[in-house]
């Protein structure tokens, strides 16, 4: 009898838990390594960009608050 759920074909399914021993993960991070971290320079150059020029100005503290977009992080 169909149910209309459809299981994946032998072989689909990505076995994540071979991850988990050294010798399968190290050379998958080696490869992603290098892509994360262009990421993560893209979102930094990013949140500063809007951090600094585009967030509006403190009606209290002025241009001063913007102190926070990089101590606050960085803390």
């Amino acid at each position: 009898m169909q149910t209309g759920v459809q299981q994946p074909e032998a072989g689909a399914a990505v076995n994540w838990f071979k991850y988990s021993s050294p010798q399968s993960f190290f050379p998958l991070a080696e490869k992603l390594a290098f892509w994360f971290g262009a990421l993560a320079l893209v979102a930094c150059a990013a949140g500063l960009y809007i951090g600094f020029f585009r967030a509006p100005t403190d009606a209290q503290q002025g241009e001063a608050y913007r102190i926070i977009f990089i101590h606050v992080p960085a803390a």
